[in-house]
C-alpha cells in the first residue's frame, strides 16, 4: 500500500471540499453537499491515521485539511509516516502502543523498530548459517 500517495489524495480532495463548502458559504449557499464530503474524507483520514484525539479539533487530521500554506504531498509525507498497519491485532497492538508512550515516539514508530530488528535478525541468521 503505497501510505503517501493515498494520503496525498484524500488531503487535496479534503481540502478542496472544505474550500468549496467555505466559498459558496460566503457568497451565501447554505448546507452545500462539500462540508459532509470533507467530513467523510477527513474521518477516513483519521481512521487511516490511528488517530484517538481528544477532538476532532485537536487531531493532526483537521491541523493538515486546515493548513492553507503546507503543499499536500509534504503534509502526506508526513502523515505517512504515521501509518498503521491493518492488520496488527487489537491485543499486539495494545502492547505495542503502551511499549512506544513510555519511550514517547508513535506507535508506528514502534512497530518499524521491530520490524528493523527482526529483519536484521534474520539477515545475521543468513550469513551465520551459509
Amino acid at each position: 500500500m503505497d501510505s503517501k500517495k493515498i494520503l496525498t489524495n484524500l488531503i487535496r480532495a479534503g481540502r478542496d471540499a472544505l474550500n468549496l463548502e467555505n466559498m459558496l458559504t460566503t457568497i451565501g449557499y447554505k448546507e452545500t453537499p462539500y462540508f459532509n464530503l470533507y467530513g467523510d474524507i477527513a474521518e477516513a483520514v483519521y481512521t487511516l491515521l490511528g488517530e484517538n484525539a481528544e477532538s476532532f479539533d485537536a487531531s493532526m487530521t483537521y491541523a493538515v485539511m486546515n493548513d492553507p500554506i503546507t503543499p499536500d504531498e509534504t503534509c502526506a509525507e508526513e502523515l505517512a509516516k504515521l501509518v498503521i498497519p491493518a492488520d496488527v491485532p487489537d491485543t499486539t497492538m495494545e502492547v505495542i502502543t503502551e511499549i512506544a508512550e513510555s519511550r514517547n515516539i508513535p506507535p508506528s514508530t514502534m512497530i518499524r523498530l521491530i520490524l528493523n530488528e527482526w529483519a536484521m535478525k534474520e539477515m545475521y541468521s543468513q550469513s551465520v548459517f551459509k
